[in-house]
């Protein structure tokens, strides 16, 4: 009976560190993959990516009214690549960051030119370049790093989903240039419905009728999450360029703000009628009252009698 008892003892034991051997097998960081090159557009945005013949990072966001933005960033000779979602609480099973393209090459065998992300930016192939993607937790804020095994030149493409709908944050590290293209049909600037803080150091339409908005940092990368979230549109131009700064949009379609005036005007009508015919109520209940009190002409008179 005691062989038994510490015969199955031994079995319970066994399975339960093969299962605990197994859990630290998991990888927790997801491998490279190659993503749908297709759903991007790798534009060789160079406006103000070169100053002095030296190479600014510039990250462009996709906006779009269906709760995803998709971001492409030109990076040179790149290692790690911080992300800071925007997460939705109600839906925490969902991926954050997902579909990632890179098209460019190990900084060893590319240099950054003009000329190279215009080559790049016609590729139909995504490189195979090595990368994780890992998650980490600084200050209470989710950071989600794309980590290339060597440091890499090119694009690099990735989907972000925007629990906020039309709002849109992004935490720019200097230097950087950065820019916000809105979808079709949509703008913002309106201060009553949405708009952008601070306002864009340039704005613009492409050839798509599309509104691009453009915010150039060439500050040093310095101070926290917390203090980036700080800097925001009572800066000046000037301020706001030499520290780390949070850039927020609120975007809305074209129509919206008509929209919003005639929904303001069919309010105030309806409030005006309302008042007009409460007032008309009261006029008339106000001259059946002086007809009631003419149709007994004795009762003042009998209550001065009794007086």
């Amino acid at each position: 009976m005691k062989k038994r008892i510490t015969l199955a003892f031994c079995i319970l034991m066994f399975v339960f560190l093969a299962g605990g051997c197994i859990d630290e097998l998991v990888p927790v960081d997801q491998q490279t993959s190659m993503g749908d090159i297709s759903v991007y557009e790798f534009e060789a945005f160079t406006n103000y990516s070169f100053i002095d013949e030296e190479f600014i990072p510039t990250s462009t966001f996709y906006l779009t009214g269906e709760g995803l933005t998709k971001a492409v960033y030109m990076v040179e000779n790149e290692s790690v690549i911080d992300i800071i979602p925007l997460e939705d609480l109600r839906s925490s099973n969902e991926d954050p960051v997902n579909n990632i393209v890179v098209l460019g090459d190990y900084s060893s065998n590319l240099e950054a030119s003009v000329t190279t992300f215009m080559n790049l930016s016609s590729s139909v192939e995504p490189a195979y370049i090595n990368y994780t993607l890992s998650e980490d937790v600084i200050r209470g804020q989710k950071h989600i790093y794309i980590t290339f095994s060597e440091p890499i030149t090119g694009f690099v493409a990735f989907t972000m989903t925007t629990p906020r709908g039309q709002d849109f944050l992004h935490i720019t590290t200097p230097p950087s240039v950065v820019r916000f293209v809105l979808p079709e049909g949509y703008t913002t600037g309106n201060p009553l419905i949405g708009k952008t803080t601070p306002g864009p150091d340039d704005t613009y339409y492409d050839s798509s009728g599309r509104k691009n908005l453009v915010w150039v940092n060439q500050g040093t990368a310095t101070g926290s999450i917390t203090e980036r979230l700080q800097i925001f549109s009572n800066n000046t131009i000037s301020q706001v360029n030499q520290a780390p700064r949070a850039i927020s949009i609120k975007y809305y379609s074209e129509s919206a703000p008509m929209g919003l005036m005639a929904a303001g005007g069919i309010l105030g009508l309806a409030a005006f009628l309302v008042l007009s015919r409460s007032r008309r109520e009261r006029k008339r209940l106000a001259r059946i009252r002086e007809s009631v009190e003419e149709s007994f002409p004795g009762k003042d008179k009998n209550k001065k009698g009794k007086n």
